[in-house]
């Protein structure tokens, strides 16, 4: 869990204790998670809502069957074998996303973490107190200079206006059930979100899994592994849509990890 949870990039707002993991609050109560080697124990009443949200039920090597004869493919897959694709709420996935631009893993972490505190449900557990990510309504409320003060800084007013939308009545929750490019159109309208940040909240909070985010690390490991490179990323995710197919995003967060972790050159000069 740890590799999905606080290594992967897709979510910000889980932390480790002694005995597991904590940080994810689904359908009003918190979630608490215990592994053992592979026996995975859900602390939860919605224990099958968990299940969903850390996609445990999928056979990963069936879906990705297709792209697995392809060595580097197949490489990363194996060696990253507990990763699984978060199903997190789309609100959720929005923003954190929008604090993502431009920003590292710690950081975005702590601007997590920091307007949780301030802005979302407190629940007081065994473990001490666990906040919720922000809800919609609580940030449209809330003030840019309040945001810009805990860190946001230039996404604040960008925050502040998605916030907004969504509480007039972008359909955000009806995303999943659209198109890719219908669901990516939508998306792009919202201020603070571009191609990239539209791809990771279509991928990790609406179920398109042939959304592909690009950022370096990717573009990178696209040009050097599999010759695909394009003027910008937008270009290389639509080439990336098209070389990985339906499930190409679950094939990128297997490969995104890989080349984040080893480099892009090692992953690269493997003698398959």
């Amino acid at each position: 869990m740890k590799l999905t949870l606080l290594d992967s990039a897709q979510c910000f707002q889980w932390e480790l204790f002694s005995e597991g993991w904590y940080g994810a609050v689904l359908r009003g109560e918190p979630v608490f998670i215990r592994q053992e080697k592979s026996r995975v124990e859900i602390l939860s009443i919605h224990a099958e809502d968990v299940r969903q949200y850390l996609d445990l039920n999928r056979n990963y090597n069936a879906l990705l069957e297709d792209l697995l004869d392809h060595p580097i493919c197949a490489y990363a897959v194996q060696s990253y074998s507990g990763l699984r694709l978060l199903r997190q709420d789309p609100w959720d996935a929005l923003f954190m996303f929008i604090l993502s631009a431009n920003n590292n893993v710690k950081r975005i972490r702590k601007l997590t973490h920091t307007l949780s505190c301030k802005y979302g449900r407190e629940y007081s557990t065994s473990l001490g107190t666990l906040h919720a990510l922000p809800d919609s309504a609580s940030l449209a409320r809330s003030k840019e200079e309040e945001l810009r003060a805990m860190g946001v800084g230039y996404r604040a007013p960008y925050l502040i206006s998605t916030a907004r939308m969504v509480e007039d009545g972008f359909p955000l929750y009806a995303l999943a059930a659209m198109p890719y490019e219908e669901a990516h159109a939508h998306l792009c309208r919202l201020p603070g979100v571009g191609d990239k940040v539209a791809d990771c909240v279509l991928l990790f909070g609406c179920e398109h899994d042939e959304a592909f985010p690009v950022d370096v690390w990717v573009a990178r490991m696209l040009e050097s592994c599999f010759a695909i490179r394009g003027g910008s990323r937008a270009k290389i995710a639509a080439m990336a849509r098209a070389r990985f197919g339906a499930h190409g995003g679950l094939m990128q967060q297997f490969l995104f990890h890989a080349a984040r972790t080893e480099g892009v050159e090692r992953l690269s000069s493997l003698n398959f």
